[in-house]
């Protein structure tokens, strides 16, 4: 096959994949669409995909509407969600809400340990870099990370790669900065390493 008959292929096989995003939605409820990647009990099926379970209503609400309007861009959200009424992100809103924690957490404010002796992603969790403006996660995103709504989402328990993929789009200017605007300068002041640890540090919180 020659080079531009190789190529014509491939962007035929592109649009016809998109054309299938766009009608699956009609082919499939809501929420089975959703459940290929999120699943029915809101655990994601890949490490890079996120936990729906344990996050509010009006905070999920909030950000299917930012893909819906591309506020927020993602190659797999933006086919699915592009056509997407009110009442059929109400209706998969509904599911993952009604969903039961996959992890039960232990509440604390602070680490248990002295400053000094805790690791660096709990460190940033519970006091922050002070140095550079940056505050304790847990001062907007509640004791042990477990979310404050309607605008702060649950840390604890959600996939760790997918809080580092949130953070560097943060840190690239490649998502909005959040409800208190703070989330870029945060993400901006914040090595790779630090970012990768703190990632951890929540993704490892809960006992199922």
């Amino acid at each position: 096959m020659s080079k531009q008959r190789h190529g014509s292929a491939v962007l035929s096989m592109s649009f016809l994949s998109l054309g299938l995003s766009f009608s699956v939605v009609a082919e499939q409820s809501v929420v089975e669409v959703c459940a290929d990647c999120h699943g029915q009990d809101g655990q994601a099926r890949e490490n890079t995909i996120p936990n729906l379970w344990g996050l509010s209503e009006s905070y999920l609400t909030s950000q299917v509407k930012a893909f819906r309007e591309q506020k927020r861009t993602s190659t797999f959200m933006q086919p699915i969600v592009h056509d997407l009424t009110d009442e059929q992100i109400k209706q998969a809103v509904a599911h993952y809400v009604a969903q039961p924690d996959a992890k039960t957490f232990t509440i604390k404010w602070r680490g248990e340990t002295w400053p000094g002796d805790i690791s660096l992603g709990e460190q940033i969790a519970y006091s922050g870099k002070w140095q550079d403006n940056v505050p304790a996660c847990v001062s907007c995103h509640g004791p042990s990370g477990v979310g404050v709504d309607p605008s702060f989402p649950r840390l604890a328990g959600q996939n760790a790669d997918y809080l580092k993929k949130q953070l560097m789009a943060w840190k690239q200017d490649k998502r909005p900065p959040g409800v208190l605007g703070s989330m870029v300068s945060i993400s901006k002041a914040l090595s790779d390493e630090e970012i990768a640890a703190v990632s951890d540090y929540f993704a490892n919180l809960g006992e199922q």
